[in-house]
């Protein structure tokens, strides 16, 4: 079983980011994760992190197609992978239509978006030469890019997902990878606990894209509502403490998962102590 953490890339300044990724290299962190919102570009922050280590694997979780086209990542891919012994994973979505809005970007169905830039990534040549392959991996949803996912790339991320969830998503994809991105509060207080996870959460909570994947995953309107009830939280949330979180991961690595990207939401990672109770984590399932 391997690790992986997302990174809050916008919290922290570069050198800041490279001594994170660093103490993730000495911990026994298999790869970190950069997602690409309204700061920091992904690739050029790849390009820190994957110059400050050695072994660490980095990629984008998730950088939006919509936002560049399909040669401008796949060259950039290649570049970082070239340049850094392969060590680059390629992690793509669809984002939404809000974050669409505030970017001035065309909305288009993300099923027929896809398609086109899976076309035109694989038919794009690369004017320099490249000892390198790139794995994909799509933010999926639903069950329409879920296969796509298995057909096509190299497996998919879920987020803030239940355990029956990934049970299904492995069935899906087969021997394709599944990563789960799991947002972990180490607290044992429960009103403590899911209060830290409400707050992480709250940025996903008016998203149409996620009460659709909400709804077909079992939950009513008034789970996600105000919060999210306890149950929806107790579901989607690892919290409690080292021995409680462990367990959860196990479930979902029973349930198929592949990697657990860790988010966690209450760890300082400029701090020591941090850093020792990641490595305390994950040493027992690593």
């Amino acid at each position: 079983m391997n690790y992986g953490m997302m990174i809050a890339a916008d919290q922290f300044s570069t050198l800041e980011l490279q001594e994170i990724a660093r103490n993730a290299e000495r911990s026994g962190v298999d790869n970190l994760w950069v997602p690409e919102l309204f700061g920091r570009d992904p690739f050029v922050t790849c390009a820190s992190l994957l110059s400050a280590t050695e072994n660490l694997r980095v990629g984008t979780a998730i950088t939006n197609i919509y936002a560049r086209d399909a040669r401008a990542i796949k060259s950039a891919a290649y570049s970082l992978a070239e340049a850094h012994g392969n060590r680059f994973e390629l992690g793509i979505g669809l984002s939404n239509k809000t974050g669409n809005d505030q970017r001035g970007l065309p909305w288009v169905a993300p099923s027929k978006k896809l398609a086109e830039f899976i076309h035109y990534y694989n038919a794009s040549p690369l004017m320099f030469d490249q000892n390198c392959d790139v794995s994909i991996y799509l933010a999926a949803h639903g069950p329409t890019l879920m296969n796509i996912a298995a057909e096509k790339l190299d497996g998919a991320y879920v987020y803030l997902k239940p355990v029956e969830y990934s049970q299904w998503a492995k069935a899906q994809l087969g021997a394709k990878k599944l990563h789960l991105m799991q947002i972990t509060v180490l607290e044992s207080d429960p009103e403590i606990a899911r209060g830290i996870a409400r707050k992480a959460i709250s940025i996903y909570m008016p998203l149409t894209n996620y009460h659709r994947a909400w709804r077909e995953a079992g939950f009513a309107d008034e789970d996600f509502s105000s919060g999210g009830s306890d149950h929806f939280i107790d579901s989607l949330i690892a919290w409690g403490d080292l021995e409680k979180v462990r367990q959860r991961y196990q479930l979902q690595m029973d349930s198929g998962v592949d990697q657990i990207i860790i988010s966690p939401a209450n760890l300082n990672l400029l701090q020591t102590e941090s850093w020792q109770t990641i490595e305390s984590l994950i040493a027992v399932n690593s």
